[in-house]
Formats: structure tokens, C-alpha cells, sequence
């Protein structure tokens, strides 16, 4: 049976003031992507639906179907 995997969401510039807070984690049931990160944030946190933003893993730009490893960091931020 695959593990949860615990993700780190960094919220940057404006995306800040939305979620209220800086940072949060996340337990993402497998398999863990980054759409499926978006969707489990946008569930429990109401107010990020519908609001646009870039991400990236690690800090490199991230595709939305980019599978995610244990403890990596998914930075979100407005879109340019």
C-alpha cells in the first residue's frame, strides 16, 4: 500500500493574504500530483477557488501532472 506523502505549500506575494498564512502541509493520498495538491488545498481552503496562481516543486516550474515525493515543497504564486 503506497504511503501518504506530506507536502509543504509556501504561499508567495499576494497568495499570502488569501490563505491568511505563510505556509501550510498537506497529506496527499498517492498518487501525489500537483493538480491533485490544488484540488485538496481549494477543498480546504474555500477561498482559493477559482484564484489563479503559478506553482513550482522544489522551485522549478512545476506541470500540473508532475508527480510529488515525500517532503517536497510546492511553492504557489500569483500568476505574471
Amino acid at each position: 500500500m503506497a504511503r501518504t506523502l506530506r507536502v509543504e505549500v509556501t504561499f508567495l506575494g499576494s497568495l499570502q493574504q488569501v490563505a491568511g498564512r505563510a505556509t501550510t502541509w498537506l497529506e496527499v493520498p498517492p498518487p501525489g500530483t500537483v493538480d491533485r495538491v490544488l484540488a485538496l488545498l481549494r477543498e480546504r481552503m474555500p477561498q482559493f477557488v477559482g484564484v489563479a496562481c503559478t506553482c513550482l516543486v522544489n522551485g522549478a516550474p512545476a506541470d500540473p501532472h508532475k508527480p510529488l515525493a515525500w517532503g517536497d515543497g510546492l511553492f504557489l504564486m500569483p500568476p505574471e
